[in-house]
């Protein structure tokens, strides 16, 4: 995969554990991963909220697939 992040990179699993890749070439990584597997790819040292929570619109729009 091309990442197009700057610097090392961690791949990690769902769980948080790191993850074997190889690295063939600046900013691209491989990674095997098996049916219904999933890999978060950060810059190193990088470890983002991944709380799955509401957000507040940032324009007045209707919920998404309800009717107005």
């Amino acid at each position: 995969m091309r990442h197009g992040i700057d610097g090392p990179v961690e791949i990690r699993d769902r769980h948080g554990r790191p993850l074997d890749h190889e690295e063939p070439a600046d900013g691209t990584v491989r990674i095997r991963l098996g049916k219904g597997e999933s890999a978060l790819i950060t810059a190193e040292g990088d470890h983002p909220d991944l709380t799955v929570r509401p957000v507040t619109a940032n324009a007045p729009a209707p919920r998404w697939g309800l009717p107005a």
